[in-house]
């Protein structure tokens, strides 16, 4: 297993500043969790995300945009959305 860190893109950083301080504990210490995993890398925690370029990471009711990078050891957080509503529409601004 390899070092791995996360990230949040600009975008993701609105979405995650416009969350409540539970909702930003609770993504953060999963995103924590996954990065020190020492039995499976986090591309493993991902799921493909239809209609997208990106694939999915369920947290209770969020579903984050992500993007991994092998090379870098990096997760990338692209968008933080709700379940429901838009959180499965492509849009990547």
């Amino acid at each position: 297993m390899s070092e791995w860190d996360w990230e949040l893109t600009d975008t993701a950083r609105r979405d995650f500043d416009g969350l409540d301080e539970h909702a930003r504990d609770r993504i953060v210490s999963k995103l924590d969790e996954i990065v020190t995993d020492q039995w499976r890398d986090p591309p493993e925690y991902l799921e493909p995300l239809h209609g997208a370029p990106n694939q999915k990471l369920r947290i209770g009711p969020f579903r984050l945009g992500c993007r991994a990078d092998q090379a870098e050891g990096a997760l990338y957080v692209l968008r933080i959305r709700k379940r429901g509503g838009d959180a499965y529409r492509s849009d990547d601004d």
